[in-house]
């Protein structure tokens, strides 16, 4: 009887000690319903605790799981390759996080719901770098971008595109200076799906000039459009039609031209020559000149020319 006694005891510490060895921590594996593998610490049968689960397809979740799911912070490897490490709730990318997508694109920032919304930065392997607000993995409000080309923009931002209102930067090899921006072409207004359009004021670092006006889907388009000519040539000023469809943007029709020397003169134009004039006299031409120096200096001084040229600095 005393034998049976010590078996019986000997068997009950030999368990303890081996429910200490390997499941002291709670750690426990568990397959669920829907062919997952959870390693971890568990409650009744469900992750709860911190563990790693393993999907059917490959993709693990490392970190802390609350009532099945993983929350706070944590990592995720897909499948794929994707790679995240961050915040988490309900299992889903939640907070301040660092994603590694498939294709080698990389964003810092914020996530809800499993997607970016918020602050983030976002480099793509295009070589563009796009920094700013995010609506369901959408560039939203605004933002800043460069393309690897070197043109940039900074503004307003619709469902991943430029659009409402915002500065954009083009650079041009022919004469633009990387990263000098008074080398670049700038554009300030309206913008629609990344293209000009709407009211705007466009600065040519390559002449000087300086449009005023209204544009449509990234060409001048106005019957009462204004143009500021460069220093030092005999035109100054036109005022007048920029047609979109008949001269890709440049002058064609009714407007009044003010020359150098003081000249001013109204009538029908195709490019800078007058075809038909109505009207003919002369001015100051200090004051044509001097409205072209405020207009460009008005240019750089708009907010948003000033902050495109501040973060770029």
């Amino acid at each position: 009887m005393k034998k049976r006694i010590i078996a019986a005891a000997l068997a009950l510490s030999f368990g303890a000690m081996f429910a200490l060895a390997g499941c002291g921590d709670g750690t426990q594996t568990i397959t669920l319903e829907d062919g997952s593998t959870y390693v971890g610490q568990a409650t009744d049968g469900v992750p709860d605790g911190t563990g790693t689960l393993t999907d059917f397809l490959g993709s693990q979740w490392t970190g802390t799981f609350v009532e099945g799911k993983i929350s706070g912070y944590g990592t995720y490897t897909g499948y794929d390759f994707t790679e995240y490490e961050g915040f988490f709730e309900n299992g889903l990318y939640s907070g301040y996080g660092h994603m590694s997508a498939s294709n080698g694109d990389e964003y810092w920032g914020m996530f809800e719901n499993g997607k970016k919304n918020g602050v983030g930065r976002m480099e793509y392997t295009t070589a563009c770098v796009y920094e700013g607000g995010w609506v369901d993995d959408f560039m939203q409000g605004m933002g800043w971008m460069t393309w690897p080309g070197g043109d940039m923009y900074f503004g307003q931002w619709e469902l991943g595109n430029p659009q409402g209102v915002g500065c954009k930067l083009f650079y041009d090899a022919a004469f633009s200076v990387k990263d000098d921006l008074y080398t670049y072409n700038m554009y300030v207004g309206g913008m629609k799906n990344n293209l000009m359009d709407g009211w705007g004021i466009m600065y040519f670092a390559g002449t000087g000039g300086v449009y005023v006006g209204n544009w449509e889907q990234g060409i001048r388009n106005d019957e009462h459009g204004i143009y500021y000519f460069e220093s030092g040539i005999e035109f100054v000023k036109f005022e007048g039609a920029f047609s979109k469809d008949k001269n890709s943007g440049w002058i064609w029709g009714e407007g009044t031209m003010w020359y150098a020397d003081g000249r001013v003169v109204t009538g029908v134009w195709e490019n800078t020559d007058c075809v038909q004039i109505y009207e003919e006299g002369n001015t100051d031409p200090s004051d044509p000149a001097g409205e072209a120096e405020t207009a460009k200096a008005d240019f750089f001084a708009n907010e948003l020319v000033q902050g495109a040229m501040s973060i770029n600095g």
